[in-house]
Formats: C-alpha cells, sequence, structure tokens
C-alpha cells in the first residue's frame, strides 16, 4: 500500500470492515466524501484525525503516516525476525517519560517546578498523544484512576477545549494540578470526583482561563492491589 489513502482504506475495510458512512461517523464527519477524498489522496487529514484513525485500526502511526515498519504493534511484539535477532522486539515502540509530581508549584506557569520523580516507559503511540505524565495523589478519581497511577496529560490547544464529561488535569491554587472530571455548565465549571465520598467544586466560568486547564487526560497506567 503505497499511499496514504490506501492503508487508510485498507483500515477502514480490511482491519474494521466499515462503509465509509460509518468510518466517517466514528471519526467525527458528517460527509462521507471526507472520507472518499482521503482514500483518493485527494485530502490529507490533520494530524488528529490521523491519530484518531490508527487508535482505530489499532495501527502505528508511523506505519500510516509512511507504509514503513511494522503495521501493528502485535506484528512487532510477535515479529520472528526480531526474536531470531535475539534483540527486545518491542523496544522502539516504548519511549522513555519524566514522571512529574503534582504539587510543589505555586502557579501553573511554574508546573512542573521540582525535578522527575520518577521515569516510566509508554509506548510510542501513546506519547504521541500526550508527552506529559503526572503521578495521581490521593482516591478522589478511584475505581477509574486510583492512589498513584500515573497519567498521560495533552497539552494541546485542542486538549485544552473543555468537553463535558471528560477527564482533564486542571490547575487549584489550594491543590496544585489535579485529575477531575470536569463538566460545563451555564456560568460555571463542575470538578467532579468519581468517588462519591469526594465532593465536586463548582468554579465560575470567568475564574477558568489559561491558568486553569493543563490539559485533557490521553492515557492512564495503573495497578489494582
Amino acid at each position: 500500500m503505497s499511499s496514504l489513502g490506501q492503508r487508510i482504506s485498507h483500515i477502514r475495510r480490511d482491519i474494521l470492515n466499515l462503509k465509509q458512512t460509518a468510518f466517517g461517523e466514528r471519526l467525527g464527519f458528517s460527509r462521507t466524501a471526507t472520507i472518499s477524498d482521503y482514500e483518493k489522496d485527494k485530502r490529507c487529514p490533520d494530524i488528529e484525525t490521523l491519530r484518531k484513525i490508527a487508535a482505530l485500526g489499532s495501527v502505528k502511526l508511523e506505519w500510516l503516516l509512511t507504509g514503513d515498519g511494522p503495521e501493528s504493534v502485535e506484528d512487532v511484539l510477535t515479529s520472528t525476525e526480531a526474536k531470531d535477532a535475539g534483540a527486545a522486539p518491542y523496544g522502539e515502540e516504548f519511549v522513555e517519560v519524566n514522571v512529574f509530581d503534582t504539587v510543589g508549584s505555586e502557579k501553573l506557569t511554574d508546573f512542573p517546578a521540582s525535578a522527575p520523580i520518577d521515569i516510566i516507559h509508554v509506548r510510542r503511540s501513546d506519547f504521541t498523544k500526550a508527552c506529559l505524565a503526572v503521578k495521581v495523589r490521593g482516591d478522589s478519581m478511584s475505581p477509574a484512576v486510583v492512589d498513584g497511577a500515573i497519567v498521560g496529560i495533552g497539552t494541546t490547544d485542542a486538549d485544552k477545549r473543555l468537553v463535558s464529561g471528560c477527564l482533564y488535569a486542571v490547575w487549584l491554587s489550594y491543590e496544585g494540578v489535579t485529575v477531575k472530571r470536569v463538566f460545563v455548565l451555564p456560568g460555571k465549571v463542575v470538578l467532579k470526583p468519581d468517588n462519591p465520598a469526594f465532593p465536586e467544586t463548582s468554579i465560575p466560568a470567568s475564574n477558568t482561563g489559561e491558568d486553569f486547564i493543563v490539559g485533557r487526560v490521553a492515557w492512564v497506567y495503573q495497578r489494582y492491589d
């Protein structure tokens, strides 16, 4: 599959077994013609759409973009050639990421104020979605996010657009960076813990400027003991 359009078509037809209309709906498009244009290489999707397509098809973003290398992570893990070479077949699929504490800064513009407190290896596909990793403190988001979990925060402008019901890292002057489920209501924003033992917090919409939203939670690495 020499072109990006052919690889997109392969994901839709051969992996997902979807019609163009259904595939477009999965990606948030109302016009089937958009998918048709992608597959005919008349238009090129933006990077966020490419990431969605890769995630839907469980393929590597690098493969989708270039056609080079294994198509999926599973292909890398089971590569006979890699095993015969005696190399760790998945090593290139992981990226070393610094983990920062959620406390220690007086304001969001100073975050993170301290040195990393840990290092983890995350899948490259996760790293492309979010490269800022923080350790969650407390049980307010349990069981979705447990105490000690590492969460990846997307910090692009798109990641800072609030969508009700989604998880975000936000800045509270009395708490630092905290992860909460955010609901946008008329005149206010409500930060709601998943754990009913903790109270929700209402913040006037006028107080939710640039120093409020850190970004959207893109991935969570955690253990359930």
